[in-house]
């Protein structure tokens, strides 16, 4: 009941505001057209009352009424958990296929790109917070290579099975 009714207070306090704003731009562009702004806030204040009032009467008495019918249904349960299982079988052909589509698809990429889009690209300030090849740390049990560039100077060449 108190949520309900500090949150309802709350809208009703902007409401009322944002009422006293359109009345004032109202005002300034059509002058002596409107009532004046004191009967304006007054029907504001009786239209935010009445609605924090049964605003708060409806949420308290919702609140109520599921209290009561989750002692007999056992209410609503919502869990959030970090399932680590392994996935199912149509997941595990779902996610082959996208990976063989994303190594498919970065091969044709590859081939038919133009050369001044590997310029451009090198071209282009990092991000803050990313990490450029020449900044990643090597592998460990092995010396880091100068990265090895292909002839349209986007991606180094890597092996990649059409599984991964």
């Amino acid at each position: 009941m108190v949520a309900s009714f500090l949150l309802l207070t709350g809208i009703g306090v902007l409401g009322a505001v944002s009422t006293a704003v359109v009345w004032i731009m109202l005002e300034i562009m059509a002058p002596d057209s409107l009532p004046p702004l004191t009967t304006v806030l007054a029907i504001a204040a009786a239209v935010v009352a009445l609605e924090v009032v049964l605003g708060t009467f409806m949420a308290t008495l919702v609140t109520f009424l599921y209290n009561v019918s989750a002692q007999y249904s056992g209410g609503v349960e919502v869990s959030l958990t970090d399932d680590l299982t392994d996935p199912t079988p149509a997941a595990a052909q779902a996610s082959l296929r996208i990976a063989r589509t994303r190594v498919r698809a970065r091969r044709y990429l590859r081939a038919h790109t133009p050369p001044w889009v590997g310029d451009s690209l090198r071209r282009l300030p990092a991000l803050p917070g990313t990490r450029t090849r020449a900044t990643r740390p090597a592998p460990r049990g092995r010396t880091p290579d100068k990265p090895t560039r292909t002839p349209d100077s986007l991606d180094p060449p890597r092996e990649v099975s059409d599984t991964a």
